[in-house]
């Protein structure tokens, strides 16, 4: 692990959306990266398919401990300490932290559940279909204001003063553990009136403890002993590394509440509704305010803020926008995600962020804060937490960093126990130089990477599970309607890197729907047997490719476009899926197309467009026979009837969307017509009057 960071070489790059030429130049990559695309990363679990109003239905109770809210006794008490103490807490670095405290941020519960569904346990990164991404060390620092750099939480008192403080804090919680009126309980309220304005010799300490035990490591709202040692070590100016240790909890508090939403799965669909529980312990509110920098279509509108302030005041009693589909909003937001939000405010936020890319020698009369922090956040570790030790994986979201993206490699654990796992977190640096990116530089991904990010993200999908062969008949063809989202790149909702636009997919019934019907897929009634209607799935294109030329993973699939007038059509078409497994490796899946012309296909009247983050992880069963090889395009993939089922709910949610997205843009038509008019109207007037001869 002790290796440097940064690699750069030339390569052939595309942007992140996938829209553009790829281009040979020197690019800057994270490492470790991949050698290859069949070399073993860390795999994604399944995605979930649960929606907000299944939660609602489900009785989901949350119980967010660590978010901010506004107490009066805690406010006065900071403004009481601040002069005296401030200048200990910026060489502790949780000053900007501390003073955060007086924020208060309104909860959007249907933003966190929605996020929260693309977060991957395995690689503790969200899944969107334009790429992963994480809350980073440099989220925590910036916005929850927390030192990445320092000692350990675990560090002990060596100094007999110390320890004789630390002494005189257990005795204090004790008196009220062992308080009748109290009821046993050190509750971080009565912990406070014990101390402001009582003159107590250990009131400093006291205080931090308490901001601790409320804002940072929340339990129960209760004072707890494990952190009065780190209150001493704040005290006297000491740097603790609070930023591992936060982000440890906020990444099992997301894996947690993932596998909650997960596990209404299991619960049975008819009958009682059982009441489901989750407490998060976690600073959860810096989640959603990771989502606010980053997603502009999920942006309310934030507050001005001076010079010096906390960042998070941008967000200060900001209201959430309403949004009627989360997961299409995250999904369809590959133009709206900012990689890098904070260079913005570089100044405020109080980060290195240089104007050119540089090269710095690592030396310590070179080298300051700010930079050692960025290095250390950009660069693969454990985190070590109260009960938890999560892995850190900057290398698969490099684009965060202002670094090109390419394949991250498998990293290896080292979290045995929370010394080795720090050992790893500030390991010596081996670069000789430290990069910094340009600050508006716009990272791209490799072309290795497009192609392996379109394997993985068309790996996990519900349409390739418990299939069987049939030979199509001659059924009419339904296609959902195809909704293009206004941007400047001109690319279509939910295309992950390097997939071509208009990637659209076709279900087939037999003797379900007459091919003239103008109903939608919806009026479609499936009969009582299963075995009279058949759904089935195939891909055609119009253009003839030799099946010896095209063999691509499950999901990798490449379209042409033409009919016979010359214009592009979105019709793919696949006469032939393989799929294998051995002795418990993963499956190599692969599609070999043999496509043949038709100039007189008739267009439905509903396109439909394969939203892929939806969908769960191949579990091939079945072993493909040479014969079957040899079959003609008739072949087609059969689904079970009670998948069908579900594609025609999933049919029926998609509908309901893109209604909406066709009303936003009619509506966004209108006013830009309305624009229109009025600068017409207005250069009208500007016109001088003819003159008179």
């Amino acid at each position: 692990m002790n290796e440097p960071i940064i690699e750069v070489r030339e390569d052939f790059m595309l942007s992140p959306a996938g829209d553009s030429k790829p281009t040979l130049r020197t690019a800057h990559f994270l490492k470790p990266i991949a050698n290859t695309i069949q070399e073993p990363a860390n795999e994604f679990n399944q995605f979930s398919s649960s929606s907000v109003s299944e939660l609602k239905e489900w009785h989901l109770t949350t119980h967010f401990h660590g978010w901010r809210y506004q107490q009066e006794k805690w406010l006065s008490w900071v403004d009481k300490l601040q002069p005296k103490y401030e200048s200990l807490w910026r060489k502790a670095g949780i000053f900007q932290s501390i003073m955060s405290t007086k924020c208060y941020i309104h909860r959007s519960l249907s933003l966190l559940i929605g996020v929260v569904e693309k977060w991957c346990s395995e690689t503790n990164t969200f899944v969107f279909p334009f790429g992963e991404a994480t809350i980073t060390l440099e989220d925590i620092m910036v916005l929850g204001g927390y030192p990445v750099l320092g000692d350990p939480i675990f560090i002990s008192l060596k100094d007999q003063e110390m320890r004789e403080v630390e002494k005189k804090l257990m005795l204090a919680r004790q008196q009220l553990t062992t308080n009748q009126k109290t009821g046993g309980q050190a509750t971080t309220s009565m912990w406070m009136d014990m101390f402001i304005d009582k003159g107590s010799e250990i009131e400093h300490e006291a205080f931090l403890s308490t901001w601790l035990s409320i804002y940072v490591f929340p339990h129960k709202f209760c004072v707890k002993n494990c952190l009065f040692s780190i209150a001493v070590h704040l005290a006297r100016g000491n740097s603790i590394a609070l930023a591992p240790a936060v982000l440890a909890s906020i990444y099992k508090d997301l894996s947690l509440f993932k596998k909650t939403i997960d596990g209404l799965s299991k619960y049975p669909v008819s009958g009682d509704r059982f009441p489901l529980e989750v407490t998060l312990p976690s600073p959860f509110y810096l989640v959603q305010i990771w989502v606010w920098e980053r997603f502009k279509n999920l942006q309310p509108q934030p507050l001005s803020i001076n010079y010096g302030y906390p960042l998070l005041f941008r967000w200060h009693k900001v209201k959430a926008l309403k949004i009627n589909d989360v997961k299409l909003a995250l999904d369809s937001a590959i133009d709206d995600f900012l990689w890098r939000p904070y260079v913005r405010y570089a100044d405020k936020c109080e980060m290195f962020y240089p104007n050119d890319e540089i090269w710095i020698p690592f030396k310590k009369d070179l080298v300051d804060e700010q930079m050692l922090s960025f290095f250390i956040s950009s660069r693969v570790s454990e985190l070590v937490g109260f009960d938890s030790i999560e892995q850190y994986l900057p290398n698969r979201v490099a684009m965060q960093f202002g670094m090109d993206q390419d394949i991250p490699s498998y990293v290896a654990r080292f979290n045995a126990t929370n010394a080795i796992a720090w050992e790893n977190y500030c390991r010596p640096i081996s670069d000789k130089k430290l990069y910094f990116p340009a600050r508006l530089f716009e990272a791209d991904v490799t072309t290795h990477y497009a192609k392996w990010w379109k394997q993985l993200i068309f790996g996990h999908s519900d349409f390739v599970k418990n299939i069987v062969r049939k030979k199509r008949t001659l059924p009419s063809r339904i296609r959902r309607s195809f909704v293009r989202k206004a941007n400047t790149r001109g690319n279509d909702i939910g295309v992950p890197p390097g997939f071509p636009p208009n990637l659209v997919d076709f279900l087939t019934f037999e003797n379900s729907c007459d091919s003239g019907s103008k109903n939608s897929v919806h009026d479609c009634s499936p009969m009582t047997s299963h075995n009279t209607l058949v759904p089935s799935i195939y891909l055609e294109d119009s253009n003839l490719v030799s099946k010896d030329n095209i063999e691509l993973s499950v999901g990798s699939l490449e379209e042409g476009f033409k009919d016979a007038n010359g214009s592009k059509e979105a019709d793919m078409s696949s006469d032939k899926i393989f799929l294998s497994e051995t002795n418990g490796k993963s499956c190599s899946n692969a599609i070999r197309k043999n496509v043949s012309s038709s100039n007189n296909i008739t267009a439905t009247q509903h396109n439909v467009q394969f939203l892929s983050d939806n969908v769960t992880q191949v579990e091939a069963k079945e072993t493909v026979e040479e014969k079957e090889r040899e079959e003609n395009d008739h072949e087609v993939v059969v689904l079970s009837k009670e998948q069908y089922l579900k594609i025609q709910e999933e049919l029926a949610r998609l509908a309901r969307q893109q209604e909406e997205m066709l009303r936003l843009m009619q509506l966004r038509e209108k006013k830009d017509e309305e624009l229109r008019q009025l600068l017409t109207s207005f250069l009208r007037n500007q016109q001088p009057p003819p003159s008179s001869s």
